[in-house]
């Protein structure tokens, strides 16, 4: 017995038979249709269609033989396959090839043989159409031709076989695509009749899918002509507008259409597949939101960022007349009108908190004044939560509020406070400077039953003057009075000689100060008033630790900022008090407080006085695991 050789392109060939998804394949009825067909003309008992793969023949169709399958050294079918042509075989014991082969001399003992190759596409040879029979015989000219004929239909049908699997995975996934879109989608003939809907598109028109099928869009569009035009215009590409749907009701849905063409390329219109988005829901959200904002006061409104950089207000409630003087139309596609309400002084910080706002997603918040055309100049509060779009642009939802009342409270406080104390603080001077002296035994000796009512007078004249010197700057800061020197100035240098000040009150607190390593940079910062600020947020970190636990001073560079931080090992602070502790006189235990000593302003000025330097101010803290509190600065020449 002699085994088949193997072909030259046998890689190619087995990537091909692979690829048909053929082996190992249930049967098939035009399979056996056509092996019945194969042993009817030839006259033979066996008829089979045989794939050779690396290590056997597997027969994808059999009449007249049990097996499934041989190993391919048996397989006469593997000699028609390397030689590429028919194969007949009249008497395999006459054949040195066949004439020891255990298929001849055992079971099915063949003795006839007659095999025709099966090629698919590109003509490579997978297989054979055999007959065979267990006597000697010959195929005459017609059986032989028919035999080319049926193998030549044989592998035709793998080819579309295969394409019938591809297209039916291809509808499947199609289908499910509909059935999960969201949307209810039509798919239709050029014509416009339905071929195909998703459950969205019954249960939005209220058809069973038998009914709705072969109905026609134009009868189920109100407006006549439209679908006619939507079908023009989609030469161009898709096309997008709103309309009114009929139900089977009779009910008009209002309803954002879709339509895109189906079109091969280089082939004619297939059809044309329909998104439909009920607006009935954004519609009824409509009308609620303007019922909403008509009792809220001030303006509700989305404010859109394009990517060419043009703004405009997608929706402002009637509230708009109140802040800024204009109504809801006029601003729909062009946010100028509003822009242009900015006081010229206010301006540069508006559009500055928006790009931040834009670029990093974070809240936009400001107070602001706007030149009303009818009230004069407002102060308003706005508020917004930034969303990106797909496309690149940015759109906040948020509202503006009419603050002018609380901004005149405030200032008559401020005024009030600064009088007061530019009024307290020079008899406070002198009567601490005179305790001072007493104390010092300047009068000669104190009394030892005066003694401690003394110093009790002289610390709380000390801690009322560091009260009123925290409002006089505070109303410095409000005023815009506070002058601020920003030069480049060496971190590191000035971390240490803070640290190294403020050492002996963390050692009166038994709190040791750390700085940590780092990297030094410069920073455009005013030096005494920096040093101010970490003065304040090192001794609030000592005072609110406990014996032994230490405070972190830290700075990080990112990109054109540095990071300065403050990190203690307290107690942390309250959910609660989280939202109020930059506000004045803000005190989250005033008991506490008082214990440790404090005005509640140290926050309050700091956070003024790192946003007038161009910096934030800001905390992270969980309650009984400690605080950090930090603020960023710009580096120097890389002022935002």
């Amino acid at each position: 017995m002699s085994q088949a050789p193997i072909p030259s392109n046998e890689q190619e060939r087995l990537a091909a038979l692979y690829a048909l998804e053929l082996l190992d394949s249930p049967a098939e009825a035009m399979f056996d249709h056509i092996t019945a067909l194969a042993a009817e003309i030839c006259d033979t008992p066996i008829a089979l269609i045989s794939l050779i793969d690396s290590q056997r023949q597997w027969f994808k169709s059999r009449i007249g033989l049990d097996a499934e399958q041989t190993a391919r050294e048996l397989a006469f079918c593997a000699h028609a396959v390397h030689a590429d042509v028919p194969l007949e075989v009249d008497n395999a014991l006459n054949d040195a090839r066949f004439r020891d082969n255990p298929l001849v001399t055992s079971d099915p003992h063949i003795r006839f043989y007659a095999g025709m190759p099966l090629h698919d596409g590109q003509g490579l040879a997978l297989g054979t159409l055999c007959v065979i029979d267990r006597q000697p015989r010959q195929l005459d000219n017609h059986q032989r031709t028919q035999l080319q004929h049926l193998a030549q239909l044989t592998g035709e049908l793998f080819e579309l076989r295969l394409q019938a699997r591809r297209q039916a995975e291809q509808s499947a996934m199609h289908q499910a695509m509909l059935d999960n879109a969201g949307s209810a989608v039509l798919v239709l003939d050029p014509q416009g009749r339905v071929l195909r809907s998703n459950h969205e598109a019954q249960q939005l028109l209220g058809y069973p899918p038998e009914d709705l099928k072969d109905q026609y869009l134009p009868q189920l569009l109100l407006e006549p002509g439209q679908y006619e035009r939507l079908c023009a215009a989609s030469t161009a590409g898709p096309q997008s507008t709103e309309g009114q749907m009929r139900a089977r009701s009779g009910q008009s849905l209002p309803v954002r259409l879709n339509l895109s063409p189906i079109r091969a390329e280089g082939q004619p219109l297939q059809g044309y597949l329909l998104v439909a988005n009920d607006l009935s829901q954004r519609e009824e959200a409509r009308q609620r939101l303007q019922r909403i904002a008509a009792q809220l006061p001030g303006m509700v409104y989305q404010y859109l960022l394009r990517a060419d950089g043009s703004s405009c207000f997608p929706y402002a409630s009637a509230g708009i007349r109140d802040i800024c003087g204009c109504t809801p139309e006029e601003v729909r596609q062009d946010a100028g009108p509003v822009l242009a309400r900015v006081h010229p002084d206010d301006a540069p910080q508006v559009h500055a908190a928006i790009a931040r706002s834009a670029a990093n997603l974070s809240t936009w918040h400001q107070e602001y004044r706007v030149l009303h055309p009818l009230h004069g100049p407002l102060w308003v509060e706005g508020r917004a939560a930034p969303q990106r779009l797909p496309d690149g642009e940015t759109l906040w939802h948020g509202f503006i509020s009419d603050i002018s009342e609380r901004k005149r409270g405030e200032q008559l406080q401020n005024e009030f406070v600064s009088t007061v104390s530019h009024e307290l603080r020079t008899p406070l001077t002198a009567i601490a400077g005179s305790l001072g002296l007493i104390n010092g035994g300047a009068l000669g000796e104190v009394p030892q039953n005066m003694q401690q009512m003394l110093e009790i007078a002289q610390s709380n004249s000390q801690r009322l003057r560091k009260l009123i010197d925290d409002l006089l700057d505070i109303d410095k800061l409000v005023a815009g009075k506070m002058r601020f020197d920003l030069q480049p100035l060496a971190l590191r240098p000035l971390l240490q000689q803070v640290l190294h000040s403020n050492q002996p009150y963390a050692e009166h607190h038994r709190v040791q100060l750390l700085l940590l390593p780092g990297i030094d940079c410069q920073v455009s910062a005013d030096a005494q008033r920096l040093e101010q600020v970490l003065a304040n947020l090192l001794a609030n970190a000592a005072k609110f630790s406990a014996a032994g636990q230490s405070v972190e001073l830290a700075a990080v560079p990112t990109d054109s900022w540095v990071r300065i931080s403050v990190r203690d090992q307290g107690q942390g602070i309250a959910p609660d008090f989280k939202s109020r502790i930059f506000s004045k006189f803000a005190q989250a235990d005033a008991g506490d407080t008082r214990r440790q000593g404090g005005t509640g302003l140290g926050l309050a000025i700091s956070k003024e006085i790192i946003e007038h330097m161009g910096g934030r101010i800001g905390f992270d803290s969980e309650e009984g695991q400690g605080s950090t509190f930090w603020l960023d600065l710009p580096l120097a020449g890389a002022r935002p």
